[in-house]
């Protein structure tokens, strides 16, 4: 993985995927989740450190990440690498007391919208952690949702 531009009927390299990336860092740092939709394929799929099996869709991807971002603390990105193949981007932060390193690793469509997202963490302390807030997050929701309903 580098930085040239050497293949340019490669969509990695074109302006349009650069000013993406540019715009998913923005998204992520400053937490605007209305603009990820834009960036992303109808049918993006997304494999994350805590399912066994990808997500698929814009809403199941921007509804995970929101979730997750909800949890982390002190997150930014640190490097940026890119091939033919795509882009990887380098982060760390911390859930609570346990700070983590990971990277997304994202693949681009031919319309220049992301198509693949895989996220890693490390270590499982950091991803077990995120997993037990997520999942005690997402029953308190269900909890008021339920007693909403029964209103």
């Amino acid at each position: 993985m580098n930085e040239t531009t050497s293949d340019p009927d490669r969509m990695v390299h074109s302006p349009h995927v650069q000013t993406a990336l540019k715009e998913w860092q923005r998204i992520f740092l400053h937490l605007d989740w209305d603009k990820l939709p834009n960036l992303l394929a109808d049918d993006v799929t997304f494999s994350n450190p805590g399912d066994a099996m990808p997500l698929r869709g814009k809403n199941a991807l921007v509804g995970s990440l929101g979730l997750s971002f909800s949890i982390f603390d002190e997150f930014e990105y640190t490097r940026h690498f890119n091939g033919d193949d795509g882009h990887v981007l380098e982060f760390r932060g911390s859930v609570g007391d346990t700070a983590f390193t990971g990277i997304d690793i994202i693949r681009f469509d031919a319309a220049g919208k992301i198509a693949d997202l895989v996220v890693m963490i490390r270590p499982i302390a950091a991803v077990m952690k995120l997993g037990e807030e997520a999942t005690q997050r997402m029953a308190t929701a269900n909890q008021t949702a339920q007693e909403e309903s029964d209103v």
